[in-house]
This record gives C-alpha cells, sequence and structure tokens, in this order.
C-alpha cells in the first residue's frame, strides 16, 4: 500500500474551485471538503484492490463533493458512524 497523504485546506480550497464549488454559497466550508478528500483517499493508492482514483486530486474531490452535496456534514457524520461502529466491535 503506498504512503499516506492529506490535503492542506489551500489545495483543497483551490481544488473545490477547479470544479465548481462557489464558496461563498456552499451550504459546508472548506474544511468539510478537504476531510472529506482525505478520506476518499481510501478510494486510491492507498489500497490496489480499491483504486479507482490513483490519487487524482480532482476526482477525489468529486467523490467528495458528490457525499457533501447529499448532506453538507457528511464526513462529520462518517466520523461519528465509524466511531460508534469500532466501540459496538471492540476495536476502539
Amino acid at each position: 500500500m503506498a504512503e499516506a497523504k492529506s490535503f492542506s485546506a489551500d489545495e483543497a480550497r483551490r481544488i473545490g474551485e477547479q470544479i465548481g464549488i462557489a464558496w461563498g454559497s456552499a451550504p459546508f466550508d472548506v474544511e468539510q471538503f478537504r476531510s472529506g478528500m482525505d478520506v476518499e483517499l481510501e478510494h486510491g493508492l492507498h489500497d490496489p484492490e480499491t483504486n479507482v482514483t490513483n490519487d487524482d486530486a480532482v476526482t477525489t474531490g468529486r467523490i467528495a463533493l458528490a457525499h457533501l452535496n447529499e448532506f453538507p456534514d457528511y464526513y462529520t457524520r462518517l466520523e461519528k458512524m465509524e466511531e460508534d461502529a469500532k466501540r459496538e466491535h471492540g476495536t476502539a
């Protein structure tokens, strides 16, 4: 598996603008988008079996945007759900 990667707020803002996010009117902020991009790297080089993005920042951003368009706090909810699941399964 490839080395872990993450995006900075500046990178996320720039990528968001590139894919059409209007930050002044978006129902989510740059940090929620940045966090989502980091999460969606699970679809990249991290795991060859699930790699569909090759860590391409724009593709990763589009996946994050799709989720945030469903629920503007998608990644906050995802984090809570994963924490709850770890507790329930005794892996926390």
